[in-house]
């Protein structure tokens, strides 16, 4: 059975641009498996504070994202990146993520889709609980397990794994992989446009 495999990271610009391309491979192939996987891009010291440095890298960075993805940054979320007592960490937003992979999988991408929206555009904070409770509400996923499981022990190794794993895999984010359960090929380095994508994947299925 081929699954595709998908590597992104909640902090990663190029993967919430690219959040309709994945959706529209995903749907395009119903006979192959797909899992999301997170990066753990920013996590521990790695993850940068918000304030003036951050606002001025993102000013110079972010419009070429925009230009090439379609997909916006919001003055609210411009506003949070100048928030010194903002951290903007992966670290939580994956453990988020790992917990729906295991409570409702078929919601995976699409609870990575939104949370990235939830931050990137209504400049909503990783570190703010509330975030993840009004996700989880839009796309109808019970939140009692996830509460029941989110920073736990289990939740945090199972994070890190993952994030081990994905960094072996992955030189950046997002990252394709197509495994044919004899090889694991590399699709895509970066961001990619769906329909050119559609066709690379049906020439190994066909």
């Amino acid at each position: 059975m081929m699954k595709l495999i998908y590597v992104m990271d909640p902090q990663c610009g190029w993967c919430y641009g690219n959040s309709n391309n994945i959706q529209k491979l995903v749907e395009a192939f119903p006979e192959v498996d797909f899992e999301i996987m997170v990066g753990g891009m920013w996590v521990g010291d790695q993850a940068p504070k918000g304030g003036d440095d951050m606002f001025a890298y993102l000013q110079k960075h972010a419009p070429g994202m925009e230009q090439k993805t379609g997909a916006l940054l919001s003055t609210e979320f411009y506003e949070l990146s100048k928030d010194e007592t903002y951290t903007m960490s992966s670290f939580e937003a994956c453990l988020a993520i790992k917990i729906v992979k295991n409570i409702a999988p078929e919601k995976a991408l699409k609870f990575a889709s939104e949370l990235q929206r939830a931050q990137f555009y209504f400049g909503q904070r990783f570190d703010d609980f509330k975030t993840y409770l009004a996700v989880l509400q839009n796309l109808n996923i019970d939140p009692q397990p996830f509460m029941d499981q989110f920073g736990s022990e289990e939740n945090q190794k199972e994070t890190i794994d993952e994030i081990n794993e994905s960094r072996k895999m992955a030189a950046g984010f997002p990252s394709l992989f197509l495994d044919t359960s004899m090889t694991v090929e590399k699709m895509a380095a970066g961001y990619f446009e769906a329909d050119e994508m559609i066709e690379q994947v049906r020439s190994y299925i066909v």
